[in-house]
């Protein structure tokens, strides 16, 4: 993976703030939208974190079974080969951030600075903050430029 892919999956991911969530419902793929926002926190790995309400059936599906998808693309406008828009999937664990967790303001902080507009749903009390932790992913910048990145590779991306 060269400099120039590395900055398009880094721009690609920042840029966007709505991406297709995959969930488990007992063993069946289920495809939702959410909002999200890249954590970044000194010596540790990035995180995506979204905020989820409980009744949705996605929330109910990540607290019975942590692994998740997030496909985040860029918008087909209508031109061009759809099939060359960039896009990546990252693998994640789900983990809930309660919000006694002494991380759960800075969490919510970084929310919030990307999701401004988002800030009425926190008085919500069915709505949860999700930390994605990623594992793994899959990058394609367009025709024969396919990658997949640990999450190791992922922290030097978004470092």
């Amino acid at each position: 993976m060269q400099a120039e892919d590395r900055e398009a999956l880094r721009a690609l991911v920042e840029s966007r703030r709505q991406a297709a969530l995959g969930t488990l419902d007992a063993g069946a793929p289920f495809v939702s939208m959410v909002l999200y926002a890249l954590e970044r926190r000194q010596g540790l790995l990035p995180t995506v974190l979204i905020h989820v309400s409980r009744l949705s059936p996605h929330t109910r599906h990540l607290l019975a079974d942590q692994r998740a998808s997030l496909l985040v693309a860029l918008p087909d406008v209508g031109e061009g080969d759809p099939q060359a828009l960039p896009r990546v999937t990252l693998q994640c664990l789900a983990a809930p951030l309660p919000a006694d967790a002494p991380d759960y303001e800075a969490a919510r902080a970084v929310y919030l600075e990307r999701l401004p507009q988002q800030a009425y749903l926190f008085g919500f009390p069915d709505f949860l903050l999700v930390r994605l932790e990623l594992q793994e992913a899959r990058y394609v910048g367009g025709f024969a430029r396919a990658f997949t990145l640990t999450a190791r590779q992922l922290a030097e991306v978004f470092g």
